[in-house]
């Protein structure tokens, strides 16, 4: 049985090339070898322990630091590795510091006269260089899906393992053969950009090989995870190199600088740093600095914010929900399993409890001699008898009336029992949401600050070390000097003078500067939020009063209401007469309300909990199902009404700047909604109550709408269309609507307006009741 390395000698040995020897010793080994699979590109073929995944694969995703992280680094600074690798083939390696005045005395690097370096040097770099570009090449080729992922990311790796080499060979051979006479000689700027570029070739290539290790062991399939937000970085990351790298070759030309100096200066310039200790002289120079910063901060705007929202998406999908499902398995494994289980396991205290009520009930008294039992007997015969006289006697009325009474009565408790139960998991879950909103905020600024902390304090030790032997800055002079350029201030009074302290400041900045704009941002998210609301109830009790503040106060500390019930009843009993009068305002206008709620019907009021106007309790809810289910359910026109409500306000919630999230009871009313739409009668609905439960879903359940990545609005949005379209196809429009409209025409369809109710009237300041105004009978029809 041939192995994979005997196939690929064997398919060289019959003339093949090296590339496509390789490819079909892989691709066409011996079936024992390779386990193919045609499903679509499920799984592509399995090589011993190794597990290589299709394009397509719709397994899990793991490793997903390796799978989208190491991509964008890659990516990001890949571009900024080819520029560094630009900066190290222009500038001369080596320098003299003897002046030529005086040759005595030293002088500063920045001041030294280049020494030109050995021909071989620079086509070694120019080699490096290339090697370097055509690696970043076929990356990006790999993110555009203009070469496959198992042929170009093995391309990018070795090319940029080959420049990382060269480059350390290169720099090897400088140190050995042509070394700086010191103290009259030192390197440059230059040299120390080789160093930075090979480290960058050699770390980024090394992630690389991660990324691939996690496809070859099948963690993810073979391309690049990757959101459009992430593509859109990578894209303006190159963009922005370009612009930095091309601007500094054109001011090394207006100026008369070295290139790595003209790189250093366009750095501080868009990161609007300006030591001061670089500028421009000449009138074309300044000229250019207006377009050149410009465009500079526009794009460098445009990459933190893009950086910004990528590290919030890692962090959202993979860290954040991570641990939220973490505590929601925890949350789960201290319950029970289901819905049902729980109904079952909290219920039966309390349904043996009402089974020795009902009996209690049910025992002979003064109003009723006889027992639960011979009443069942009695209505039973009652009901036989009467079914074959076709009508019910007076007599049989009462027994009928006190046995529905006390099952009505228990059925209404037990449906109080559940919800309650429901909303303990819903409160719950709630709970859990706000504690994963608390430590994604403070996880968020933990890091940030963690990253802020490190570019400050271990850049400051890197500054340190290279500015030393010329400016000789202690630890905390530096630590300054870091503090005022990464927060963009820019004194002047410190700046790097050494080609290593400004090869590092280069790389440095573009970093950290970035960074304090996420640490501003998480800022925002705990300590600034905090003093936002501790300031804005401080402004409502003093200089902004916020209506009705006092008595959510009151309502807050029930200390305070007994004191003031008692000032009030000491009030009251001083002015008696005025307390007869609001009394008597009082009974008129409950009254009044009363019979407004008695002419509108139940309907009114359930299209106001669908409408969002009343916010029902547990009891309102238990009486409501139980009235759909055991008395009259909602006709259609009233449940066509109140889906349309009920989508309404869903739609008029998502337009809100921060998202809505719905209470217990409200989502109690849009399953209500959904249920009716979808049942094909009461039967229907008392089952799908029996083995679901009021609501459709666990709350702390992996099913649960607080799980979806949609906000609850959307949730509920699409929940209610679909409703409204079963709905349109169980209930199509009746005959009479549609001759109405042939009779009537357009005006038929034609929404009412204020300028149609001109001249009328009547006057009808509540917009919403015009619109839950019922509508005429012929309109019904």
């Amino acid at each position: 049985m041939p192995s994979l390395l005997e196939e690929f000698s064997e398919r060289r040995g019959i003339g093949q090339p090296f590339g496509k020897a390789l490819k079909n010793a892989i691709f066409q080994a011996e079936s024992t070898l390779l386990d193919l699979e045609d499903g679509g590109g499920k799984e592509k073929f399995k090589l011993f322990k190794v597990r290589m995944r299709g394009r397509h694969d719709d397994d899990p995703v793991d490793w997903w630091f390796a799978s989208t992280a190491v991509p964008i680094l890659a990516a990001t600074l890949g571009p900024l590795a080819n520029v560094l690798s630009i900066g190290a083939l222009v500038t001369f390696w080596r320098l003299d510091l003897r002046d030529p005045n005086d040759p005595s005395s030293l002088l500063t690097q920045l001041k030294a006269t280049p020494i030109r370096d050995p021909r071989w040097c620079y086509w070694i770099n120019v080699s490096s260089l290339i090697t370097g570009f055509v690696g970043n090449f076929f990356l990006m080729l790999n993110f555009t899906n203009r070469i496959r992922y198992i042929i170009s990311l093995p391309v990018t790796i070795l090319l940029w393992f080959l420049s990382c080499g060269i480059l350390i060979g290169d720099i090897a051979a400088m140190h050995t053969h042509v070394r700086p006479i010191s103290p009259y000689e030192t390197y440059s700027g230059g040299f120390w950009y080789g160093i930075a570029a090979a480290s960058f070739y050699f770390f980024l290539a090394s992630i690389l090989m991660v990324n691939l290790l996690g496809y070859v062991r099948g963690h993810y399939p073979q391309h690049f995870d990757l959101t459009k937000d992430q593509r859109t970085l990578i894209i303006q990351t190159m963009f922005y190199f370009i612009w930095l790298g091309g601007g500094a070759g054109v001011y090394a030309q207006l100026e008369g600088w070295q290139f790595i100096d003209a790189l250093y200066y366009c750095n501080v310039t868009i990161l609007t740093i300006g030591f001061g200790d670089l500028y421009p002289t000449r009138t074309a120079g300044r000229a250019l600095l207006i377009p050149f910063s410009l465009g500079g901060i526009i794009m460098l705007g445009l990459v933190v914010s893009s950086i910004y929202r990528s590290v919030q998406e890692l962090g959202e999908k993979k860290i954040t929900r991570a641990h939220f499902e973490h505590q929601r398995q925890r949350a789960e494994g201290r319950t029970v399993a289901t819905s049902l289980e729980l109904q079952r396991k909290e219920i039966e205290a309390e349904m043996a409890r009402e089974r020795a009520m009902a009996k209690q009930a049910a025992r002979p008294s003064a109003r009723s001699p006889a027992t639960a039992s011979q009443y069942q007997a009695t209505m039973d015969r009652t009901v036989a008898g009467d079914s074959r006289r076709g009508s019910f006697s007076s007599n049989s009325m009462k027994p009928l009336t006190r046995t529905n009474t006390i099952g009505s009565r228990i059925r209404n408790n037990r449906r109080i029992q559940l919800l309650r139960d429901e909303k303990d998991r819903f409160e719950a879950m709630r709970k859990l949401q706000k504690q994963a909103k608390l430590w994604k905020n403070w996880w968020r600024l933990t890091i940030s600050l963690s990253i802020f902390t490190i570019f400050w304090c271990v850049g400051a030790v890197v500054f340190w070390q290279a500015e030393i032997g010329t400016t000789s800055q202690t630890y905390w002079e530096t630590v300054y000097f870091c503090w005022v350029a990464i927060l963009s201030i820019g004194y002047g009074d410190f700046s790097p003078k050494t080609g290593a302290g400004r090869c590092f400041f280069v790389i440095w900045s573009v970093i950290a500067v970035p960074s304090i704009t996420m640490l501003a941002s998480d800022l925002t998210a705990t300590f600034v939020s905090a003093f936002n609301e501790w300031s804005s109830t401080l402004a409502d009790f003093t200089i902004l009063p916020k209506e009705g503040i006092w008595t959510a106060l009151v309502e807050k500390h029930p200390w305070l209401s007994l004191g003031l019930a008692s000032a009030k009843r000491e009030w009251q009993a001083k002015h008696s007469e005025l307390r007869t009068r609001v009394e008597t305002l009082e009974k008129v206008l409950a009254d009044k309300e009363k019979a407004e709620q008695s002419s509108n019907g139940s309907s009114s009021k359930e299209d106001a909990y669908a409408a969002g106007s009343m916010s029902p309790d547990i009891e309102a809810l238990a009486a409501q199902h139980d009235n759909d289910v055991h008395g009259k359910q909602p006709d259609a026109a009233a449940l066509a009404r109140q889906l349309a409500l009920a989508i309404r306000r869903a739609a008029r919630d998502m337009t809100l700047e921060k998202p809505r999230t719905y209470k217990f009871e409200e989502w109690v009313e849009f399953t209500r909604l959904i249920r009716f739409s979808a049942a094909t009668g009461k039967d229907e609905v008392m089952r799908e109550e029996e083995e679901e439960g009021l609501v459709q879903w666990d709350w702390i359940g992996d099913t649960s709408p607080m799980m979806s990545d949609q906000t609850e609005s959307e949730f509920v949005l699409d929940r209610l269309c679909e409703s409204l379209v079963r709905y349109m196809k169980k209930n199509p429009p009746a005959e009479p609507f549609a001759n109405t409209v042939k009779e009537r025409g357009e005006g038929a369809l034609r929404l009412r307006t204020a300028a149609m109710d001109e001249g009328s009237d009547r006057v009808d300041g509540d917009k919403e009741k015009e619109i839950l105004r019922p509508l005429p009978e012929e309109d019904h029809e």
